[in-house]
């Protein structure tokens, strides 16, 4: 892989932090068209996938998909094929059609292991949908929060859905409280470049790294990562973002939808400890579902690399 298969909102980044020649030798290495074996079998060894998409109004979801095991699998390196199972009640699939972009991540709740991948969808039908690998890597396993399952096969409650434009004290507790959220971001340029897509990721720290600033704004660290700035890169270019919050212990999920801007001022972002820069996002979109996951999580420890959120003292 080479630069060219970074955007220039990826790039941008890059060379602000120093690292461009660095990354360019270590994505020849790094990403793939195809999934390694190992990746596939970690594929179909999951319970749960994260999926980015994008609807009809060019907004874009981050879902969980739930299924027992081998309901992710992989017949060759190009392939994977996710079973959705009933689609009803999920809207970030109901503008999904072969030909459309679609971004996955793997997480690993147990183990702090994650993988990503990117691709096209090349079928669809009621029950599974089958994707093309564009682009594929592993990243590490940094300020993700240890959970096991403890519960399985739950009745998911559909229809029990609130829409709104902001955020009530309900939501903004569950993001107060999160150690761990999804975010979708995406470009279409019309290239046809491995970064042209849909991308989906975790972002972690320990619980309230998240800031409720209002009801329509919050504020999100970037912590020292692998500087690839794939979800900043995209955001920079296409400020539409969306976000999906989980409740482990209820199976309640917040999806949210905004424009991000990214804070890159000194002073604001010494506030925040552990910080590189800061994203913001107005909120436009709130969309609350209770019990919507069949599983659940029992909580077992944070990350021991999440920053202190304590201020330090002058």
């Amino acid at each position: 892989m080479t630069l060219q298969h970074f955007h220039e909102g990826e790039l941008r980044l890059q060379e602000q932090t120093g690292d461009r020649e660095k990354i360019a030798v270590m994505t020849r290495h790094l990403m793939n068209d195809f999934m390694p074996d190992q990746h596939r079998e970690f594929f179909e060894g999951l319970e749960y996938i994260f999926l980015g998409t994008v609807d009809a109004q060019g907004l874009p979801h981050a879902s969980i998909v739930t299924g027992p095991l081998g309901f992710a699998s992989s017949p060759d390196p190009k392939t994977l094929v996710i079973q959705t199972g009933d689609c009803a009640g999920r809207p970030a699939f109901a503008a999904l059609d072969v030909g459309q972009a679609v971004g996955v991540v793997g997480l690993d709740l147990s183990n702090r292991r994650r993988n990503r991948m990117h691709g096209k969808i090349t079928a669809l039908d009621d029950v599974s949908v089958t994707i093309t690998v564009v682009q594929s890597y592993g990243n590490c396993p940094k300020y993700i929060s240890l959970r096991e399952i403890s519960e399985r096969e739950l009745p998911i409650e559909r229809g029990v859905v609130e829409t709104g434009e902001t955020l009530n004290a309900d939501d903004s507790a569950l993001i107060e409280a999160a150690d761990t959220f999804l975010i979708a971001s995406y470009v279409q340029d019309g290239s046809d470049a491995p970064y042209e897509g849909v991308d989906v990721n975790h972002r972690g720290g320990q619980p309230g790294f998240v800031s409720v600033d209002s009801p329509s704004q919050i504020t999100i660290p970037d912590y020292r990562g692998n500087n690839l700035f794939n979800t900043f890169g995209n955001l920079l270019l296409n400020p539409d973002a969306g976000l999906l919050f989980i409740d482990f212990e209820t199976g309640d999920q917040l999806h949210l939808h905004g424009k991000a801007s990214l804070i890159e001022d000194a002073d604001e972002v010494a506030q925040t400890p552990g910080a590189l820069r800061l994203l913001r996002v107005q909120i436009s979109g709130v969309r609350r579902a209770t019990m919507a996951t069949s599983l659940r999580w029992t909580f077992v420890e944070h990350s021991p690399v999440n920053p202190d959120l304590t201020p330090e003292k002058d």
